[in-house]
């Protein structure tokens, strides 16, 4: 099952902002025009599609700075899946980034033309995390207008950073945060899973690795290009 593939995606620091703004640990590019390829692999690293992210807008406002990132989801035969916009800010030393990465893609590619809403708590990343850190949860509502008024909450808990660590990728290396999650997801049916990350001040996620609820690897993501 392909659960959180399209994780993606987070900021960086930010020079000539207020000082509570340059307090932040940004982890995502933050120049205009950046672009960023995720490849999404199954169990048994066959490709099973492509997230392309492209900074688009940057805002600097009341000591808080935001991107605005157009993430296009393609599937294995690399054709495109659906686009949809990410706000990512930095404000009060604390950065947030959207937790529509981590609704699943299978519904979303079910949602086809009809119309929904998403309502949501965003992920935290403080400034100078160390290993040991527990991070506050995340959750997002995905309603469906016109099948019955279908409702999916996707909730991020138990985060954790396990540790710091280098990892290498065909976008190069990169000292990363491992941060461990679980991943609750309450549809039709609820649908558990398990989730590591790795993550890099000024680039975002490098590699991100899926569970079943049993621990067995269902899926992982890569990092394969920067494009600046």
């Amino acid at each position: 099952m392909k659960n959180s593939f399209l994780l993606a995606a987070f900021v960086i620091l930010v020079m000539a902002v207020p000082l509570k703004a340059q307090e932040c640990t940004f982890f995502y590019p933050m120049e205009k025009g950046t672009i960023i390829e995720m490849k999404h692999y199954d169990k048994k690293s066959k490709a099973a599609g492509t997230t392309r992210q492209e900074v688009i807008d940057k805002q600097t406002e009341g000591g808080a700075v935001s991107i605005t990132i157009s993430s296009t989801f393609f599937d294995e035969k690399d054709e495109e899946i659906m686009t949809a916009d990410l706000t990512m800010e930095c404000r009060d030393g604390i950065f947030t980034f959207s937790m529509d990465n981590y609704l699943n893609e299978e519904m979303l590619a079910a949602v086809g033309d009809y119309e929904f809403t998403i309502e949501g708590e965003n992920l935290e990343f403080p400034a100078n995390m160390k290993a040991g850190d527990v991070l506050k949860d995340g959750k997002i509502s995905l309603t469906i207008e016109g099948m019955a008024m279908m409702n999916m909450v996707t909730t991020v808990h138990n985060r954790k950073v396990e540790a710091i660590e280098k990892i290498t990728t065909e976008a190069g290396t990169f000292e990363c945060y491992k941060v461990s999650y679980d991943v609750l997801t309450d549809a039709m049916i609820d649908m558990r899973s398990k989730g590591i990350e790795w993550i890099a001040k000024d680039v975002g996620a490098v590699r991100t690795e899926t569970f079943n609820k049993s621990g067995k690897l269902t899926g992982y993501s890569e990092l394969i290009k920067i494009e600046k």
